[in-house]
């Protein structure tokens, strides 16, 4: 497995390729908390939904505060995106993507925009200051299709990995990963589900691949943290 590591800097010895499949993920500065409320999770969600388009016309705290007309237009207007996002997960300190770069620099702009808006908007509700991620965000490059298909399994799991989720059977409700959207898309989903979806018969199955490996996951977890300590 590759790993990538990104910075904030504008030069990188390593650049992400287009059209390649990567998993971006960050985690709250000295492991701090980078969401306390629903209405953070909201705005996460929110925010890297606009910021995955290539060119966004205003930044997402003027956008946010427009009239919902006013929003669908500028969104409406919102055709090419720099990347393809296939799956995600908001946890109380960290977040995983699963993207595809789709154009040159996708994942940098999309990512840092993402980054930056969330974080002026956390401790400006939140009554901070400082860094609220750890100064860089990874990126590792996904190098084959069962590679991708257990990383999105790996990414929706996460809640119950964590024992946020207690009840392996209320996974598909945790409000804060895609795994909702695989199984009961709405009408403006975040993710592009297609691809992985046509690997499977059907969404249930897809869900028991999920499922299937859960308690397995968790144990590799636990066993993590112990050796840790």
């Amino acid at each position: 497995m590759e790993c990538i590591i990104i910075t904030s800097m504008p030069i990188r010895k390593i650049p992400l390729i287009t059209e390649e499949y990567y998993h971006i993920y960050n985690r709250g500065f000295n492991h701090q908390k980078i969401f306390y409320s629903s209405n953070d999770y909201d705005r996460a969600y929110k925010t890297i939904q606009y910021y995955q388009y290539l060119t966004t016309p205003i930044k997402f705290s003027y956008l946010y505060i427009q009239t919902p007309k006013r929003q669908k237009q500028i969104f409406d207007q919102l055709v090419q995106t720099s990347i393809d996002i296939l799956a995600f997960c908001f946890m109380p300190n960290h977040f995983h993507f699963l993207v595809k770069q789709v154009k040159d620099k996708g994942v940098h702009l999309s990512i840092s925009k993402f980054s930056l808006s969330y974080s002026k908007y956390f401790n400006l509700i939140h009554e901070k200051k400082g860094p609220v991620f750890e100064d860089r965000f990874k990126a590792i490059r996904i190098v084959s299709n069962e590679q991708l298909l257990h990383l999105s399994r790996y990414i929706h799991l996460n809640p119950y990995t964590a024992s946020i989720i207690k009840d392996i059977n209320q996974l598909p409700n945790y409000p804060y990963s895609s795994l909702k959207e695989y199984l009961s898309p709405h009408s403006f989903n975040l993710c592009s589900t297609d691809f992985i979806l046509s690997q499977f018969k059907s969404k249930q199955e897809y869900l028991n691949f999920n499922l299937d490996h859960a308690d397995y996951q968790k144990q590799l977890h636990l066993i993590k943290d112990q050796s840790i300590d």
